[in-house]
């Protein structure tokens, strides 16, 4: 499996903790396990990989029915790509540690952009776990009244 581009962020100094490909190997399998889990409709499998503290922001019961919604909206996925990868070592107001932002995009029957990422906290034992996920995107119905401009600056503000 090719690996995405990957990039560090500036603030990211500790030059002996910088991640190696093998990191970012297991950071790509660990990704689309979520996301396939997801789109299987096994959300308790993917909730399993929330950190303690993104599991007390967002209850299981609500973010499962928000899922079951999207997926009601946008159909059944026809593919996910994740675009790239940026690492980050202790980023302000978060607990101290190596963290890494993937970048996705997606198709699915019924929207015309789908794009996001998931951020990922490195465990001291090297696991993973998700700390934060956001997701964007316009339904077809949507977008076939927009003028092109207004979905071309969706597409910008989204970075899709």
């Amino acid at each position: 499996m090719g690996l995405p581009p990957q990039q560090v962020s500036p603030s990211f100094q500790d030059t002996q903790s910088r991640p190696t490909d093998a990191q970012a190997r297991k950071l790509v399998e660990q990704t689309y396990a979520y996301f396939a889990a997801k789109d299987e409709g096994r959300f308790a499998d993917a909730y399993s990989t929330f950190s303690t503290s993104q599991k007390q922001t967002v209850p299981f019961d609500g973010w499962k029915a928000q899922l079951e919604n999207f997926y009601r909206v946008a159909g059944s996925v026809q593919g996910r790509k994740i675009q790239k990868i940026t690492w980050y070592k202790d980023p302000p107001n978060t607990q101290p540690g190596v963290y890494a932002a993937v970048d996705f995009t997606g198709q699915f029957p019924n929207l015309t952009l789908y794009c996001g990422y998931v951020a990922w906290r490195q465990q001291n034992d090297g696991a993973l776990e998700l700390v934060r996920e956001e997701a964007n995107s316009i339904a077809k119905s949507v977008a076939e009244k927009m003028p092109p401009e207004l979905l071309q600056r969706a597409r910008s503000q989204f970075r899709c």
